[in-house]
């Protein structure tokens, strides 16, 4: 029995149809947004010498993407040892010899459901 020619040309429109959207990435589009792999990396000196000012920076990366200006918290384990200029670019490093941690958060939910953390070991030497 032979299908009447609407319906055997809607069946073929729509496997067709079907086939182009899954061979154009269809399915990646539609994909929901998943979890992304959050790398931070402290880029400066890890040995301070004592009442000296150094600048670092800090590249954050989302799924092999640097991100450009992310929201980041950062503080120093004993202020004591070492802390930031205001503008958060330098660490002050004290008359105290000593080592503290720098902790640098990202400040964004909506790449992870936790907040990617770096803790850096610094010491202040003479």
């Amino acid at each position: 029995m032979m299908l009447p020619a609407r319906p055997v040309v809607r069946l073929a429109l729509t496997v067709g149809g079907g086939m182009v959207a899954v061979a154009c990435g269809l399915a990646d589009v539609l994909r929901p947004a998943g979890l992304e792999s959050v790398t931070i990396v402290y880029v400066g000196d890890t040995v301070l010498h004592r009442d000296s000012t150094v600048p670092f920076s800090v590249v954050v990366e989302a799924g092999g993407t640097v991100l450009d200006r992310p929201r980041l918290k950062i503080w120093s384990s004993d202020t004591s040892v070492f802390e930031l200029t205001a503008g958060q670019d330098s660490l002050v490093a004290k008359s105290k010899n000593g080592t503290a941690t720098l902790t640098i958060r990202l400040e964004s939910s909506i790449l992870t459901d936790s907040q990617p953390t770096l803790a850096q070991s610094l010491k202040v030497l003479p």
